[in-house]
């Protein structure tokens, strides 16, 4: 989990968030009427993200928010793009795995802190009439099983795109082990259906895994792997019928008003060790090869299961820092928080956590614009 030795400064900096939503801010403010406020976030946000905005430019009529999605590492990967040829960065960076913010940022010093704010699970998703889908429901299959013996299609983003991607890689292997390697250790009996499963469900060598998707041999019951970007991009497949099942996260099946099959919390990537004991030790079992640096030669780095925890930070050459941090505090207090839960994305608790609180912005530390 997130190193808990800096709460002290975060919720005194929740406090003051508190005072400035409450008291700074606002309608009366007098300014430009063509401020703007740039973010790159997370698809998985833009429900939460889009109300947050509504929300921000009520109390800030002079600013229009810009937002753009993606695949978080892929929005990360534009940042960095934008900084190595002289343009400016987006004002605010907000990732499905706060991980990714100082893997891929500190090191260039595009950013120095960042605040881990929200949680999330994976679910399964299926479309309405799917093959067993009912069977799953009501336990008489795993869904293992029938992805991995029907005629069915199943989906999941892009891992080198999108941290859901990877983390569906994970699952596959995480259930793997769960109900058939390692079964008997968590008192599960040994499942067959389950042996092999990620060579079965996600075939191919270290590099291909994730990335080709298609029928295989492995399934001689004739199930298609199908590969998108991003997860937000199998919604509309899900919705029309034309993909069966989907690896989604739990926020966006309920924003969309999906069926979903809840995973065991041994898999789903949900949990925290003083929550289920050792479970964070067993996510970290799981690992997929990331593409790092496109090359030539590519570059690839292993990333390893953790609890799914989103992280936003402002980059250090953000044009519109003051406005950024009055976002950051706005989605921090009361208000943010019941948007984004309302969303399905619990915040963290008992407080979101900051890596380093010492780099934050001045006006975040000392609570004033």
């Amino acid at each position: 989990m997130v190193n808990s030795k800096i709460r002290n400064g975060i919720i005194l900096f929740m406090v003051l968030a508190a005072m400035l939503v409450t008291g700074c801010g606002g309608s009366q403010e007098n300014v430009p009427p063509t401020e703007t406020l740039t973010i790159y976030h997370a698809g998985s946000l833009t429900v939460p993200f889009d109300q947050l905005e509504t929300a921000f430019e009520a109390l800030h009529p002079g600013v229009d928010v810009l937002q753009e999605s993606g695949g978080s590492a892929t929005m990360i990967s534009k940042s960095i793009a934008q900084e190595e040829a002289g343009e400016n960065p987006p004002d605010i960076i907000a990732s499905a795995d706060y991980k990714l913010i100082p893997g891929r940022l500190y090191d260039k010093g595009y950013a120095d802190w960042n605040i881990a704010f929200a949680r999330n699970k994976m679910v399964l998703c299926y479309r309405d009439g799917a093959p067993e889908a009912q069977s799953i429901a009501n336990g008489t299959r795993g869904w293992y099983d029938v992805l991995r013996n029907e005629a069915v299609s199943y989906g999941h983003s892009d891992p080198d795109s999108d941290p859901c991607g990877y983390r569906t890689l994970m699952v596959v292997q995480l259930a793997q082990k769960y109900y058939y390697d390692d079964a008997a250790s968590f008192g599960q009996e040994i499942d067959s259906a389950a042996a092999g499963l990620y060579d079965v469900l996600i075939p191919g060598d270290s590099i291909e895994r994730g990335r080709v998707g298609g029928t295989s041999d492995l399934r001689p019951g004739g199930s298609e792997e199908v590969v998108r970007q991003k997860s937000v991009d199998l919604i509309a497949s899900i919705q029309s019928g034309d993909l069966d099942y989907a690896f989604e996260y739990r926020s966006v099946a309920v924003q969309h008003g999906l069926n979903f099959i809840e995973l065991d919390d041994y898999i789903n990537l949900s949990k925290a060790n003083n929550e289920l004991s050792g479970v964070e030790d067993f996510y970290q079992e799981a690992e997929v090869n990331l593409l790092k640096i496109p090359g030539p030669p590519p570059v690839y780095q292993v990333k390893r299961g953790n609890p799914i925890i989103y992280g936003i930070t402002i980059p250090s050459n953000s044009q519109h820092s003051l406005r950024a941090a009055e976002f950051v505090i706005f989605l921090l207090s009361e208000r943010g928080q019941e948007i984004i839960e309302g969303s399905g994305q619990p915040f963290l608790t008992p407080v979101p956590l900051c890596d380093h609180p010492e780099n934050m912005p001045m006006p975040i530390k000392e609570g004033t614009p």
